[in-house]
C-alpha cells in the first residue's frame, strides 16, 4: 500500500521488478490509512488457506528464488519476514517485518486473529511475531546483511538503514521512500534487478555517500545516469 506522498518512480520501479521476476503484484492506494489498518483489511478478505504476502512499496525481492523461499516457508506453517526491530517501542525482540512478510491466513487465525495495527507496545504486525513465539509457531527472520546508509539498530543483532539488503542479496528495502533524495538509490538497485545483472554496490555506495555529504543531487544524479548509460 502507499500514500500520496510516495514518488511515482518508486511505484513504477517496484512494478517493473516484480514483472521481471514474474511475480504478481497488487499495489493499493490507501492515503492516510494506517499501515496496520490496511493490513487487517487485506487479511480479512483472504480465505483461510491463502498465503498472505505483504511488501512495502519501497521493497522487493532481488531474485525469484527469494520470493519462492518465502512462500515455501509460509506453506509449511511458518511466518516469514525480513527481520525488523522497533527502536521506538520497549520491545526486546526482532520480528517478522511486513516490508516483506509471508504467512498462511490459517496461522493468523490460530494465533487468535491478532490486530496488525500499531499499539503502545508493538509496531505494525509486530504483535503477531510475539504471539508466534509464545505459541510455538515457527518464525523465519531474514536478517539484513548490508546497508548503504546505516541509521537504525536491529536490537543487539546488527544495524539497518536507508537501502538495506537482506540474506544473500535476496531482498531490498529502501526505507523512508517519502524522501525524494533517496529514490535514486532504489532506482539503481531496481534497474539491476530488472536487468537481472550483478548488483553494482560500488555505484550504490558512491551515490549514498554523496547524499550524506550534501553533494547537490541534480549534479550528482546527472553524473550517476551518465555512468549507468555508458
Amino acid at each position: 500500500m502507499y500514500w500520496d506522498n510516495i514518488p511515482s518512480v518508486i511505484l513504477q520501479k517496484q512494478r517493473e521488478v516484480f514483472a521481471a521476476l514474474d511475480v504478481p503484484l497488487q499495489q493499493e492506494s490507501a492515503h492516510r490509512i494506517p499501515h496496520g489498518t490496511w493490513m487487517n483489511g487485506v487479511v480479512e478478505r483472504m480465505d483461510s488457506d491463502d498465503i498472505v504476502i505483504f511488501c512495502d512499496i519501497d521493497a522487493f525481492p532481488l531474485k525469484r528464488s527469494a520470493y519462492d523461499m518465502a512462500v515455501a516457508h509460509a506453506e509449511r506453517g511458518a511466518i516469514f519476514g525480513l527481520s525488523q526491530f522497533s527502536n521506538h517501542k520497549k520491545t526486546t525482540h526482532t520480528y517478522a517485518g511486513p516490508m516483506f512478510m509471508a504467512f498462511r491466513k490459517r496461522v493468523w487465525e490460530q494465533l487468535g486473529r491478532p490486530d496488525l495495527k500499531s499499539s503502545s507496545a508493538y509496531d505494525a504486525a509486530e504483535g503477531m511475531s510475539a504471539l508466534a513465539r509464545e505459541q510455538g509457531v515457527p518464525l523465519v527472520l531474514h536478517k539484513p546483511t548490508s546497508t548503504l546508509i546505516s541509521k537504525f539498530a536491529l536490537g543487539n543483532e546488527g544495524v539497518f538503514g536507508i537501502g538495506t539488503f537482506y540474506g544473500d542479496n535476496d531482498f531490498f528495502h529502501l526505507f523512508e521512500s517519502r524522501e525524494p533524495a533517496y529514490e535514486q538509490l532504489l532506482v539503481a538497485v531496481a534497474d539491476d534487478a530488472i536487468a537481472q545483472r550483478p548488483l553494482q554496490f560500488a555505484q550504490y555506495l558512491e551515490a549514498a555517500m554523496a547524499l550524506q555529504q550534501g553533494t547537490p543531487l541534480v549534479k550528482k544524479k546527472r553524473r550517476w545516469w551518465r555512468r549507468l548509460l555508458g
